[in-house]
């Protein structure tokens, strides 16, 4: 199971967790959907998109925990090549915005949600993804957020590579307080929905899909794990269930 795709489908989790003094219970479910492109599924490897959806809930209180951190751990067996698509400077999208990154580093997008109680009860926003410059051999993940109302907020996910362990890549995203109106409190993320397309850009006689993956039997799926932190320090293990989809249907 380690060695297979970076991108895989249907993760499903639920956690708690505690907020000090006060009882409630910030819950999580998180999914991941990976899809082979139809014209690579009786391939030994072929390119798919990866959609990534979470909520985070707390029934208990008025809005869930802040979210400040997320970790993301894929397995050995697909390969990133962000390096041979063109590459937006997160600088420059932090300056500029989407109209400052080059044609073809646009990865895909969705939507998200957030909300500030008593003065903001829900706030949506678009989602844009952009490939990002590497540091060193890591390709980055950018992910612009457009929200309705408040600040632009553009975040820098790097996918650490690594040949020695369990995982092929893990991703630290660090968000920055989310701002509303000058009289709310900092925003909870309590949706996220968006989607890296598959994409190829062709090099000579060979084409090069954004995510390469191995080929596996459609519904296999196997387990990992990541991490959210909230503001405080309070940190929860996600138990991710990934399942493929697209692939050929097999005994």
């Amino acid at each position: 199971m380690r060695r297979t795709a970076l991108t895989s489908a249907c993760a499903l989790l639920a956690a708690g967790m505690f907020a000090s003094g006060a009882g409630a219970v910030t819950t999580q479910e998180v999914s991941f959907h990976g899809k082979y492109s139809k014209r690579d599924r009786h391939k030994a490897r072929g390119g798919l998109s990866l959609r990534t959806t979470f909520s985070i809930t707390d029934p208990s209180a008025p809005a869930p925990l802040q979210l400040a951190r997320t970790t993301l751990r894929f397995p050995k067996g697909s390969v990133v090549n962000g390096r041979y698509f063109p590459k937006c400077k997160f600088t420059t999208l932090q300056a500029k915005g989407p109209r400052g990154c080059p044609k073809g580093s646009k990865l895909g997008g969705g939507t998200a949600k957030g909300a500030a109680p008593p003065i903001v009860d829900s706030v949506a926003a678009k989602v844009t993804f952009f490939n990002g410059v590497p540091v060193g051999h890591d390709p980055t993940l950018l992910i612009y957020t457009l929200p309705d109302i408040g600040p632009v907020i553009a975040l820098e996910g790097v996918l650490k590579s690594s040949r020695s362990g369990n995982y092929g890549y893990v991703m630290n995203t660090d968000i920055p307080p989310i701002k509303t109106l000058p009289s709310a409190p900092d925003a909870s993320v309590t949706f996220f929905d968006a989607t890296v397309n598959n994409l190829s850009v062709k090099r000579g006689r060979r084409r090069i899909s954004y995510i390469d993956a191995p080929v596996l039997c459609n519904g296999t799926y196997f387990l990992l794990d990541g991490a959210f932190t909230y503001r405080g320090g309070i940190t929860n293990s996600v138990l991710e269930k990934f399942t493929l989809n697209g692939g050929p249907r097999c005994p």
